[in-house]
């Protein structure tokens, strides 16, 4: 046998030995002896001027994921002599014990430090989540972690209105209620949809940090690989675009999911609020291009009633997708341009792509044959109405002077 046969021997059995001098000490007094007082529904303590109640319901406890656990497993300062009476009250449960990589992470997080490093005692911690004797696993409907249940568990604090809300500078506002009529919300609520994304599944469930935190699973910096564990395909085609810092390399900010879907309220991408408000996304970055989008037909028609239906920035440049014009996957490339105006103009030719989308009088160097024209125009109405009306103006004295020559004669 081999040294290393060996060691793993002596490692398992002292792993098996300290297991069962545990379980050892956990049932060293049964359950039965703390259900003679804890059985009692009107059983009560007053703790902080608040009365509480120490009634557990064992059989509801012996249907969750610690029903194999005896009451001094978490309560160890509870493990009395016979006849001899607990502390009161019994010390905090440190749930490190058994949950220590869980235990760990929670330390490091925005809600561990908040209440472990900045003692504010209103950040929750494991029992505000998973209760305290009633925690039961997350594919138990019954459960506060259960994917239908977790925006109210979480909301219990970061509802608006709660003590939470009022007394700390969250950052954000009408959170759940903005979740709620989100498309996540609406799978989640209306159809019903547990795979959709809660909470937990932007935030993480213990590891929850602050969105400008580089540790953050909300940061700018790993946002995308958040939206990656559900969006798969949509992310493999931003990660090609030239928004993706891997194809554009700049010192500028690059857009990443939450600049336009935003982070809690986000909407059905075909649906009339959307579509409404890409032009305005867009701008944020591209502001010359969303002045010359606003110049022409595409733009003035799309701030018009049901201007919804018009083309917008996705509709020719693409959503996650978008390529330089010189990318013959572009959809603005000359390949492919006719092509993407027949989504929308059937009959759309090669001729007809030949009108200048972003087109406008205001860029002297990129178009000055629109430039010239306008202002050919502008001055030829100017000069019109000008010329005529002055003549109107000069008119008026006349024509009133020939008409008092006519009232005398009378």
């Amino acid at each position: 046998m081999t040294q290393t046969s060996i060691s793993r021997i002596g490692r398992q059995s002292l792993f098996i030995t300290l297991c069962v001098f545990l379980c050892g000490q956990a049932y060293a007094m049964p359950d039965e002896a703390c259900m003679e007082c804890h059985s009692d529904p009107e059983m009560t303590t007053e703790m902080d001027g608040a009365e509480i109640s120490l009634f557990i319901d064992y059989n509801i406890f012996k249907e969750t994921i610690h029903a194999e656990n005896g009451c001094i497993s978490c309560h160890e300062d509870a493990d009395v002599e016979e006849g001899e009476d607990h502390p009161v009250p019994l010390a905090p449960v440190f749930c490190g014990t058994c949950h220590e990589e869980i235990q760990q992470t929670y330390e490091t997080s925005m809600h561990g430090e908040a209440r472990l490093i900045a003692g504010d005692m209103q950040a929750p911690k494991c029992h505000n989540c998973h209760t305290k004797h009633r925690i039961l696993p997350p594919s138990d409907k019954r459960s506060p972690t259960y994917p239908l249940n977790i925006p109210d568990t979480c909301g219990s604090c970061h509802k608006e209105g709660s003590s939470m809300t009022k007394e700390h500078n969250i950052g954000q506002t009408y959170i759940v209620q903005k979740y709620s009529m989100s498309i996540h919300g609406k799978g989640l609520y209306v159809d019903g949809l547990i795979v959709t994304a809660t909470c937990v599944s932007c935030h993480t469930p213990h590891n929850v940090q602050a969105p400008n935190d580089p540790r953050s699973s909300v940061n700018r910096e790993n946002i995308i690989e958040t939206c990656n564990q559900c969006h798969v395909g949509i992310v493999d085609k931003f990660k090609k675009s030239v928004h993706s810092p891997l194809v554009t390399k700049t010192d500028k900010m690059l857009p990443v999911c939450f600049d336009c879907h935003t982070s809690h309220n986000i909407s059905r991408v075909g649906e009339k609020d959307f579509r409404l408000l890409i032009a305005e996304q867009c701008s944020n970055c591209h502001t010359h291009e969303s002045e010359s989008f606003f110049e022409t037909y595409h733009g003035k028609a799309g701030l018009l009633r049901g201007g919804e239906k018009a083309a917008k920035c996705s509709d020719c440049h693409g959503a996650h997708s978008i390529m330089p014009i010189t990318s013959n996957k572009s959809f603005i490339n000359p390949e492919n341009i006719v092509q993407t105006c027949k989504t929308c103009h059937p009959e759309a030719n090669e001729g007809f792509t030949a009108y200048i989308a972003h087109g406008t009088h205001h860029d002297k160097e990129k178009y000055p044959a629109l430039y010239y024209t306008f202002w050919a125009m502008t001055g030829l109405l100017v000069g019109t109405f000008s010329f005529f009306g002055l003549h109107t103006i000069l008119w008026i004295p006349r024509s009133l002077i020939e008409r008092f020559k006519e009232i005398s004669k009378d």
